[in-house]
């Protein structure tokens, strides 16, 4: 038991800051993913050379703006998890 009554670990203290960052970055990735998936979209279309619908960047823009919205909401927020993990770990103020 810690001084305060509680548990004497501080895992409870650091995991907040990884919920933090997962989250914020989940949202940033989320539509950035989303942003490149539509880009990519409209350069498939132009090398297919069809015509979007009114009010679309591109041609079928929803089946690359979805999965590019998806992988960017896991993957920017796995990548910034593990850094921010790492380099905890090398300054030694996280152990396994």
């Amino acid at each position: 038991m810690g001084a305060s009554g509680g548990p004497s670990d501080d895992s409870a203290e650091t995991i907040w800051p990884y919920i933090g960052v997962g989250c914020l970055t989940a949202i940033v990735g989320f539509f950035g993913g989303g942003m490149i998936a539509a880009l990519v979209a409209r350069v498939v279309g132009a090398m297919q050379d069809c015509k979007p619908p009114e009010g679309f960047p591109a041609c079928n823009t929803w089946s690359f703006v979805l999965p590019g919205a998806l992988i960017g909401a896991l993957g920017l927020p796995t990548v910034a998890v593990r850094r921010l993990r790492k380099g905890r770990m090398r300054n030694g103020n996280e152990t396994r």
